[in-house]
């Protein structure tokens, strides 16, 4: 991977305005530039890429996503099943999770309330070691690593039991690096797919179209500022440029093991779930560049008892620069390792 990092030439200086003057997200990464096929030709033309990696490629260029199996061996996935159900049963005050909305602790975990679809857990790579071998997986990193033209860093870890069922939206809008274009997410199937489960939906071509902007260049939702209406009003947007363009959705039902890899500018998100009782265990990981993303945040809802006996709801903000490592593959550690809760 050196040599290959090494042979990038004639990349263009990032941008210093988030959007361009057409909505598209700036970028200076080379599979947004002109001549992107042209390169991927070229490295397949000199041995550096086999026919199937430099198609995947392509299509990650024109498509903005690429699928792939990742070679998992079969015990990560038993293991982290098992993990699964060790935290559910533990509840550690330092693994967070969301039934909807904002995480908060493990500790306030209700499994007859908490465990269904749509809710997700955050950074379980920090109480899994089986997890952890899918978040720094060379095999994943090999694409990343080419994608950003640099050294990658895994940002964070989402684990999902059943169906997100998350409306359609882009990373960068809600996901925040430096420079936002360099933003790269996987998604892994911990299990064959089923379409009753509520599969991933993604919009081919949809990381080509412009930003919904909340403000004059401004395309990131702040929770602080900005609520539904603003939220509406983006996938409205969204919608009728798909529209405008042509452009269909697609949904992923797979094999255990296999990896959509997609662009940050993708639009994406969760089908419905038609059976309730069937799982999509999946694992998501986010991506940035190792030279630029330096800190990990992450917002947790505390609760606390208030004056009158109600439960108040108290935003904090950790974070990390500890960052783990596996061979010459990277990612940070979760920022709320080690906390407990008020009054627990």
């Amino acid at each position: 991977m050196r040599s290959f990092l090494q042979k990038i030439r004639g990349k263009p200086p990032a941008p210093a305005s988030p959007l361009t003057a057409d909505g598209l997200l700036a970028s200076d990464l080379w599979v947004d530039q002109p001549d992107a096929r042209r390169r991927i030709d070229g490295w397949q033309k000199a041995g550096e890429l086999g026919p199937e990696q430099a198609e995947n490629l392509r299509r990650f260029v024109d498509k903005g996503y690429l699928t792939f199996d990742a070679g998992l061996p079969p015990r990560v996935f038993a293991d982290l099943a098992a993990d699964l159900e060790r935290v559910w049963r533990d509840r550690p005050a330092d693994l967070t999770y969301s039934p909807h909305g904002p995480l908060r602790s493990f500790a306030y975990a209700d499994p007859a309330r908490d465990r269904r679809p749509s809710y997700r857990i955050a950074d379980l790579h920090a109480h899994s070691a089986a997890a952890l071998e899918i978040y720094l997986w060379r095999p994943i990193f090999d694409y990343v690593d080419r994608i950003l033209g640099q050294p990658a860093v895994a940002t964070q870890s989402l684990y999902f039991e059943y169906g997100s069922q998350q409306a359609l939206h882009r990373d960068p809008v809600f996901v925040q690096t430096r420079p936002p274009s360099h933003l790269v997410a996987a998604w892994v199937a911990l299990e064959d797919i089923s379409p009753d489960s509520g599969p991933l939906v993604y919009v081919p071509g949809s990381h080509r179209l412009p930003y919904f902007q909340m403000a004059p260049g401004d395309h990131r939702f702040d929770e602080s500022r900005h609520g539904e209406r603003e939220s509406n009003a983006m996938a409205e947007f969204d919608r009728e440029q798909v529209r405008a363009h042509g452009l269909g959705s697609e949904t992923l039902t797979c094999r255990r093991g296999e990896v959509l890899l997609w662009h940050s500018s993708l639009l994406h998100g969760g089908s419905a779930v038609a059976d309730p009782s069937r799982t999509r265990n999946s694992f998501v990981i986010h991506f940035s560049t190792l030279a630029d993303y330096k800190l990990r945040r992450e917002r947790l809802i505390e609760l606390l008892p208030g004056p009158g006996g109600e439960t108040v709801q108290r935003p904090r903000i950790f974070e990390t620069e500890t960052v783990l490592t596996a061979g010459t593959c990277h990612g940070f550690d979760s920022p709320v390792r080690g906390y407990r809760p008020p009054g627990r």
